[in-house]
């Protein structure tokens, strides 16, 4: 599974650079990037939970489950059940969490912003998995990295910085923390911590990821 998880990155980053080369470097100088650092920013831009046990983050722009913080409601005119982000104000909704079992495992994906001092974005994909709701319901959640995808409260990350628009590297979790500590699945709000150790995909090179704290 470990060597399915780089693949998977490999091809989503990588793949789609038609006529690029790349060339593997056996070694290069490691680099630590604090995520709190002054004039830097850390924003979710998308939070999903799904079910199932992921063993990678999911990117939600080429999302690949459905986000059970989603709600669902009877549309009239089109005659049929109806997904949509937020709750429905004009009617009667039910949100798809509620209609999951207690024993249903559980993964949570977040999808990070990170501006650094200089103004230049990263993006960063961040997977707690292996919990039920009875977890979120008693936080703090704390999720750490294990080789084993099946371990319960398993952490994963993937990190994609750029250098310039077209420029950049991508990081797989080798190591690393997470705590959910607040989560309200109704309104959509959540914050907590983490730090992760990556390696840098084609290179061997190691990136410490420190300090980041998230809320929305």
């Amino acid at each position: 599974m470990r060597i399915l998880s780089v693949l998977f990155f490999f091809v989503l980053f990588f793949f789609n650079r038609a006529g690029a080369q790349v060339t593997l470097v056996r070694q290069a100088p490691n680099d630590s990037f604090n995520l709190s650092c002054p004039d830097c920013s850390l924003v979710v831009a998308e939070v999903a939970l799904t079910r199932g046990q992921h063993a990678v983050p999911m990117n939600m722009r080429k999302p690949v489950a459905v986000n059970l913080l989603m709600w669902k409601y009877y549309d009239d005119i089109l005659k049929k059940e109806t997904l949509m982000a937020k709750e429905p104000f004009w009617t009667k909704g039910v949100q798809l969490i509620d209609e999951i079992p207690d024993t249903q495992m559980l993964s949570l994906h977040l999808n990070l912003i990170w501006t650094d001092s200089a103004g230049i974005a990263h993006r960063l994909y961040l997977v707690a998995a292996g919990f039920t709701k009875s977890n979120l319901a008693r936080l703090p959640l704390v999720a750490v990295f294990d080789a084993d995808t099946y371990a319960p409260l398993r952490f994963s990350a993937v990190a994609q910085v750029f250098k310039d628009e077209n420029d950049w590297e991508t990081y797989d979790c080798l190591d690393g923390t997470f705590s959910l500590d607040r989560f309200d699945a109704r309104n959509g709000t959540l914050g907590g911590h983490f730090d992760f150790t990556g390696n840098r995909i084609g290179m061997e090179k190691l990136g410490f990821f420190l300090n980041g704290n998230f809320q929305r």
